[in-house]
This record gives structure tokens, C-alpha cells and sequence, in this order.
């Protein structure tokens, strides 16, 4: 547990204790496990081998993943095909399976020790998203890799330590200090949609403890449109009506110019201010 001793929001005191109770009962979760997901994933299988391949043809031995959460059985079976890359796994959640306990603001890390940092889901949920990109920057070797993917069109869903949306062109811009190898749409309007109906069926409940049911029930009536995103695919419309995107980038030195950012723009809006 690498924690500050000064950081009230992360006490080390917490991490000294047992697990805190779980708000949802167990039921609730098993009852929600068994309805559809309401995302589709285009991206992080091809992208992520795309990471692991290139890191394991450069010799490289070393991934962080930054927020780690439940992902620890999933990225290890993963990595079996990859046995000469070691993954180290990182959170501040109490609960999450972990090898460290740290603050993604000040990573307990020497500076260029990782091959290549992995941070899914996880920009949204910090206090000082371009804090942590540059510590994601420090830890990394000379063209290290990263992989990042953010939500831009989903509603809260971290509660409290939910702060931040980024569209596509703002995911780049906070990763500027990366040469771009592939971005684009994890999950685009379809995926949007269905999270904007269950939340919306959420708000018309007359009591707190239907919201659930509700948010249940609209999922499963409508989470078919989710499948409109691979016929939508990398479009510029979708792009700028994703729910989620992905980054794959390269360290570098300096970072990209701004003007260099803008103009990459893929969506289908045509305002320019200059």
C-alpha cells in the first residue's frame, strides 16, 4: 500500500481495515448479471494485442495497469500468450485485486521503468486527468506504449469519483505527449442510446428502490441497439456520438501541437473558428 500518509482522500487507515460493507446486496448483483450488457467493445481485443505484440517483439517485460479494478482475471488470461511480459495491477479501490495501492497522481514509481502502461476506464474517475497522463509519461521507457480508453457519451456511473468526459479529439489532446498509433470508437451511439434510456427509465422511478429494476428492465427491452455500432463502426458520426474511445500511443520527448490535434478531427462537424 503505496500511499501518501497526507492524502485525505485515500487514507491509508482505510486500507488497514476489512473490506467496507457492499451497498448492493448480493442478489441484486446476481439479478443484474444476468441481463444483457448494454455495451459492445470494438476496440480493446485488436488493440491490445496490437500493444502486446509490439512490446513482445522489442524484448520488452514490463506492463502497469492503472486502475485495475475486476480486470486482473481477464488481462492475465490475456497475457498467457505473452509470457515474457510481467503485469503489475494498481487501484486505489479497497476491493480491487491488486499487486499495489496507489494514487495514479503520484505513481510510486522510479522514472522509465515500464514497457507500457494500460489505463481502461479510468481518466474519467481522477481529480486531475492531465496529472496523471504525465505520470502515465514518467514511468514509461523511451517509446514505451499506452493504452487508454475514456468514456465520452455515458452517464455517472462511479458515483462520487466520477468527474470527467472527453470526446475524441479531447482523449488525444490529453495524451499530446504520445505519437498516435491507432484511436477511435471502443463503443459509439448505439451502446450511448442504451445507456441513456436505462438512465432515463432510472429517473421516472417514484421510489429510490425501483431505479434498479427500472435501469434492469430498460436494459433488457433495448440493449439490441448496441449491435448498431458495428454497422456504424469507425464512422465520423460515430465518432462524435461515441460512448467510448480508445487511444493507442508511443512516448515522445515533445509533445504534439495543438493546431496538429485539431486538425486531425474525424467527426463530421464542419465549424472551424479560423
Amino acid at each position: 500500500m503505496l500511499i501518501r500518509s497526507d492524502n485525505d482522500l485515500f487514507p491509508r487507515s482505510a486500507y488497514l481495515k476489512g473490506l467496507p460493507a457492499t451497498v448492493t446486496s448480493r442478489w441484486r448483483h446476481r439479478v443484474a448479471s444476468l441481463a444483457p450488457s448494454p455495451s459492445v467493445d470494438m476496440a480493446w481485443r485488436r488493440s491490445m494485442r496490437v500493444f502486446a505484440s509490439a512490446l513482445a517483439e522489442r524484448g520488452a517485460t514490463s506492463v502497469l495497469v492503472i486502475g485495475a479494478g475486476t480486470q486482473r482475471m481477464s488481462l492475465d488470461a490475456f497475457f498467457t500468450s505473452y509470457p515474457g511480459i510481467r503485469v503489475a495491477y494498481s487501484d486505489v479501490d479497497v476491493r480491487a485485486a491488486v499487486d499495489v495501492f496507489c494514487d495514479a497522481h503520484e505513481l510510486p514509481f522510479k522514472d522509465d521503468v515500464f514497457d507500457g502502461v494500460v489505463a481502461s476506464a479510468v481518466l474519467e474517475h481522477v481529480l486531475y486527468p492531465e496529472r496523471v497522463a504525465a505520470e502515465m509519461h514518467r514511468v514509461l521507457v523511451k517509446g514505451g506504449l499506452v493504452y487508454s480508453e475514456i468514456p465520452f457519451l455515458q452517464q455517472v456511473h462511479e458515483g462520487a469519483y466520477d468527474f470527467t468526459r472527453y470526446t475524441l479529439s479531447g482523449h488525444r489532446r490529453l495524451l499530446n505527449h504520445f505519437a498516435e498509433l491507432s484511436s477511435g470508437v471502443v463503443a459509439g451511439p448505439g451502446t450511448a442510446l442504451v445507456w441513456a434510456i436505462g438512465h432515463f427509465s432510472a429517473s421516472c422511478a417514484p421510489h429510490p428502490s425501483l431505479r434498479g429494476a427500472l435501469r434492469l428492465a430498460a436494459r433488457t427491452a433495448f440493449f439490441w441497439l448496441k449491435y448498431f455500432d458495428y454497422l456504424f463502426d469507425q464512422s465520423g458520426a460515430a465518432a462524435d456520438g461515441a460512448s467510448c474511445t480508445f487511444f493507442l500511443g508511443k512516448k515522445e520527448d515533445t509533445p504534439r501541437p495543438d493546431r496538429e490535434i485539431v486538425e486531425r478531427y474525424v467527426g463530421v462537424k464542419t465549424l472551424r473558428h479560423t
